[in-house]
């Protein structure tokens, strides 16, 4: 899933690009123990908060990408 959020930041879309982008350095980040697991959750679930996601996601198949490969990095439900 790492690939696929690499593969989102040139996209084509300013907001998936820049949400993948953000998931990369926030998981990043937490690998290299900069974050504890529950500020990394929470960081990786405010990326794809519904209502802003919503407001700007013009493609669905862009934004179902991009919610999937983020909960499978964070491991969220």
């Amino acid at each position: 899933m790492l690939e696929e959020l690499k593969e989102l930041t040139t996209c084509g879309r300013p907001w998936a690009e820049k949400r993948a982008k953000m998931a990369l350095m926030i998981n990043e980040q937490y690998q290299g123990g900069g974050l504890d697991k529950e500020e990394y959750e929470q960081l990786m679930k405010d990326l794809v908060r519904t209502d802003k996601l919503d407001s700007e996601a013009d493609d669905l198949a862009t934004k179902t990408a991009l919610v999937e490969a983020i909960y499978a990095i964070a491991q969220l439900a």
